[in-house]
């Protein structure tokens, strides 16, 4: 958090009350700020000691290394660092470390850090800093239209304190400073929440903005608040956003056909190579050029960014739940798979957008397994495996093939994957798997790495397309193909080598690519037509041959 965010939001740090907070004044009730807000754990300092008995000698300084790991700070040893311990002699450690703080009663305690926007159904803070010592502070929702021609919410914004439905929030002012609310953003009835969301539908951009209206009754006090509008969060990049996911019928999803079995598909129109934020990537040096023109060569045989399908099967014969993305990751019969750890990482770094793309569509992950539940209906159970699969493709069949069916779970994961945030982790995990996943490979039989053997741009997608695909048999083709190349090589070397005389007779080709010199070219050319054409899954040959054309691909 910067320095002015930090003295605009006092709160994540009450001790800064010098900001917008100096004193309470008698006689006057000052509402500072209201805002929307999230709980945040409320951290301190807390000294820690232990007493290390060392096993093998060393020194002190090694023995403070040991503590050494994120939340620690100021570690000290009775000892200087410079003193060397023998065997079973013991220095005592100190630090302090950084830990929940606790109330008085000894629950924990916690601040509240402002929120700039939510999802509807999500519960949020509301926070009023507020000074004075008697009166009560009553605080409504209400929505600005904007430029929209009708208001989504009507005003006051009704919203659920716990189980029961209200319009307004009230506070007794009693000198605390900062009050908070926990509220969820629906109302109470699934019939009024189906009207919200049909209403948010309609709009081009499904969002609306928030802001506060407020007013203190019950105090002689004189009563002071920023401006005679008593509005909070409604003035330009103030107002709060609530937003509602494309969870509707909003694409077009294909009933389609794949060797005699049925399911949806939603083809996509976004093209990696058209991904928007390539020059954004490699001006943050998260990729380079080579790896751009690496993923757009070989991603053509994959789907686009916004490719979604479930018609697919695994190895076993069972139904993959959905594959998803450029990269076709998939979600096998068991709810696992990598498209499963994808949303699963997604969900620690954007935990908001993990929630609005997500969570508020009925998607969530779990212990490495992704469920789905009806968002709209509030008696679903969460689903997955078969059951899930079988859902998908309900409405699938002979009679529909070709034609638009409806498939409500996988409306949201087509909107997911159209989104800007996820589209970037699509691409970084892309780079991530072919750098430090594909390439550190040692094919079977061999010590040496692929990235020892594949120094074009052909050679590093082809080795990536057969892992996305197939990601068991990478070392075990490559490694069959080696011994292919080596073993004509060798029969090369033998033949000629029957023409010369002792002291002139060939080497044989070295087993260590890094001694191929200005043959390794040629060499990785020829392994690769091998490798490239006879690799085992579906279409290899023609998928080779496809990226060998590709201009990306090339020199």
């Amino acid at each position: 958090m910067s320095e002015e965010q930090q003295k605009d939001d006092y709160s994540v740090n009450p001790n800064q009350k010098v900001y917008d907070m100096p004193h309470q004044v008698d006689h006057e009730v000052n509402v500072v700020k209201i805002y929307f807000a999230k709980q945040v754990p409320k951290m301190t300092w807390e000294t820690k000691e232990e007493t290390y008995t060392v096993k093998g000698g060393g020194l002190v300084s090694d023995v403070k290394k040991k503590y050494e790991k994120k939340g620690r700070r100021n570690i000290q040893a009775d000892q200087a660092d410079s003193v060397k311990l023998k065997a079973k002699e013991s220095v005592k450690i100190t630090w302090e470390e950084e830990v929940q703080a606790k109330k008085a009663d000894g629950s924990l305690d916690f601040d509240f850090e402002r929120i700039n926007s939510t999802t509807i159904k999500k519960k949020v803070w509301v926070v009023a800093n507020c000074e004075g010592a008697s009166g009560k502070l009553s605080v409504e929702i209400h929505e600005n239209k904007l430029k929209n021609t009708e208001n989504v919410y009507e005003n006051p914004v009704k919203f659920l304190d716990g189980e029961e439905e209200k319009s307004k929030i009230e506070f007794t002012i009693n000198g605390t400073l900062v009050y908070a609310k926990e509220i969820t953003m629906r109302p109470k009835s699934d019939e009024d929440l189906k009207k919200l969301i049909d209403k948010f539908n309609k709009r081009d951009d499904r969002n609306a903005f928030l802001y506060f209206k407020a007013e203190v009754t019950g105090t002689e006090d004189e009563v002071k608040f920023p401006d005679e509008t008593h509005e909070f969060l409604n003035k330009d990049n103030e107002r709060f956003e609530i937003r509602y996911c494309n969870c509707g019928n909003n694409y077009d999803i294909t009933c389609t056909r794949y060797s005699k079995r049925y399911g949806p598909a939603y083809w996509g129109s976004k093209k990696l190579e058209n991904y928007a934020d390539w020059d954004t990537l490699i001006e943050d040096k998260k990729i380079t050029d080579e790896e751009k023109a690496i993923l757009v060569g070989m991603s053509e045989n994959e789907g686009k960014l916004d490719s979604v399908q479930s018609y697919d099967w695994d190895l076993s014969g069972e139904q993959m739940i959905v594959t998803a993305g450029a990269m076709q990751k998939t979600v096998d019969h068991t709810g696992k798979g990598e498209f499963t750890t994808q949303i699963e990482e997604f969900k620690a770094q954007y935990p908001e957008k993990y929630d609005e793309l997500f969570v508020s569509c009925g998607w969530t992950v779990d212990s490495g397994i992704l469920y789905y539940k009806d968002p709209a209906d509030s008696k679903a159970e969460k689903i997955t495996g078969n059951t899930l699969s079988n859902k998908i493709r309900e409405n699938c069949k002979e009679s529909l093939f070709g034609k638009t069916v409806e498939c409500k779970p996988l409306q949201p994961i087509v909107n997911a994957v159209i989104d800007k945030v996820f589209q970037e982790k699509q691409v970084l995990d892309f780079i991530k798997r072919l750098k430090e996943v594909v390439l550190p490979l040692t094919p079977t039989g061999y010590s040496y790495k692929l990235s020892d053997y594949l120094k074009s741009k052909l050679g590093k997608a082809t080795a990536l397309d057969h892992h996305i695909n197939r990601p068991g048999y990478v070392q075990d083709d490559f490694g069959s193909a080696l011994d292919r190349f080596f073993a004509k090589k060798d029969a090369n070397t033998a033949k000629e080598n029957k023409t010369k005389k002792e002291g002139e007779k060939l080497e044989k080709t070295s087993r260590n690519p890094g001694e191929w010199g200005e043959m390794h070219g040629k060499y990785e050319q020829e392994i690769l037509d091998d490798y490239g054409n006879k690799r085992r899954g579906t279409d290899m040959d023609k998928r080779y041959e496809k990226m060998q054309k590709n201009a990306n691909l090339s020199s």
